[in-house]
């Protein structure tokens, strides 16, 4: 058979051919987690694309800091518990304990921080230190933090597009009896009109985008998950005026395969990533219908990252270069440099979105916070720099 008829492929084409055209989020359901799956059976599943924990493990160390801040904002509480969803590889949950240990070392009171933490990673498909999230334990109210990093962009979403004023769903159909394309039809639920009823008459006519009804069931998973505490999801996307704006005419909808981005969800079926724009919006509303709030301001990842203390890391990385300069390689040293960079720059994982909320808990003020002096030698971590995947 053709290179593109993947086993993925001849699923969805038969479904077709049986039942007629399917939603673009049940064929997305088929292409990444289906039994042929690219998260579920593909061997570059989560290497076709960099993310932040890949890129360097300042990120881990940063976000320990955020996990220890609110550890204190939350009383110190004798058992902290971090759940992690859509873990990957595990690098995050790694580079977390990695540095919480280096804290149990020093003779600080944070060393109690270290005791009280117990970290869970889960993910779709177990890899590294990640657990399969269907093995998720029934937590009764945990007290801590859930985290998901980049994973609500990769939930199967509708597609829907804008004619006369009027919302129509895009359903993956034939043309020509054989190729795979969208065709144009009342949407399958009425939520997918309420996401963006209030923007249609400002749309182009043939604007297309994507609505994500998945949400609610993560944040009823959450909820589950999270008694008192706070929840920090960071990913791509916008809040829903900026999102469903006449600019993205052609919606947020982008495919990864081999570091190479494209735009044609139906090449290479089960053997690419699909993914679309976070609607922050409709994460505040799903998740403040199950009990949770935010009052912190949606940031982008590079400010939040200056809020934890990355531009002190920084500094320290600089100064340890300098101190080591004969014995350390010059294209190390930029490689270095580089990778941490790529963290704050708003041309990529910079521009993110990170959004904080919370349930029985204060905001937690990251005024103040040492994360590098805290977290020591910059250089002396255990993924040093010859791991670090940069480009």
């Amino acid at each position: 058979m053709p290179d593109d008829i993947t086993p993925a492929r001849q699923i969805v084409e038969s479904e077709i051919r049986g039942n007629g055209p399917i939603t673009f989020a049940h064929f997305m359901e088929i292409a990444l987690y289906g039994e042929h799956g690219y998260y579920t059976s593909s061997v570059s599943a989560g290497a076709d694309y960099a993310t932040s924990p890949q890129m360097h493990p300042a990120f881990g160390a940063l976000i320990a800091g955020y996990l220890l801040k609110a550890w204190e904002t939350l009383g110190e509480p004798g058992m902290f518990d971090v759940v992690e969803l859509g873990a990957g590889d595990g690098a995050l949950a790694q580079d977390v304990q990695d540095t919480v240990a280096r804290v149990q070392e020093s003779n600080d009171r944070r060393a109690q921080f270290s005791e009280a933490l117990r970290y869970y990673a889960f993910d779709i498909r177990p890899r590294g230190s990640a657990r399969d999230v269907d093995e998720l334990p029934s937590f009764e109210s945990v007290v801590g933090c859930v985290i998901s990093n980049e994973l609500l962009d990769a939930f199967p979403a509708h597609v829907f597009t804008v004619r006369n004023r009027k919302v129509l769903e895009c359903y993956v159909g034939f043309r020509d009896t054989s190729e795979l394309a969208f065709v144009e039809g009342e949407p399958s639920s009425y939520q997918i009109v309420d996401r963006v009823g209030d923007f249609v008459s400002r749309l182009p006519d043939g604007y297309r985008g994507e609505v994500n009804l998945g949400l609610d069931a993560w944040a009823k998973r959450v909820a589950g998950l999270l008694g008192r505490g706070y929840v920090l999801t960071i990913d791509y996307g916008h809040e829903r005026d900026n999102l469903y704006h006449r600019l993205r005419y052609e919606g947020s909808l982008r495919c990864y395969r081999d570091h190479v981005l494209g735009q044609n969800p139906f090449r290479d079926i089960g053997l690419q990533d699909i993914t679309s724009h976070v609607d922050f919006t409709a994460v505040d509303e799903v998740l403040n219908a199950v009990g949770f709030e935010r009052k912190t301001e949606l940031k982008s990842q590079r400010d939040f990252l200056f809020d934890l203390g990355i531009g002190e890391y920084l500094r320290r990385v600089r100064e340890a270069f300098v101190s080591r300069q004969r014995e350390m390689d010059v294209g190390l040293q930029n490689r270095e440099l580089r990778s941490l960079n790529s963290l704050v720059d708003t041309r990529g994982l910079g521009n993110f979105r990170v959004a904080q909320h919370r349930r029985g808990a204060p905001e937690i003020d990251l005024a103040g916070l040492e994360t590098a002096p805290v977290y020591g030698d910059p250089l002396s971590r255990p993924r040093h720099l010859s791991s670090i995947p940069y480009d």
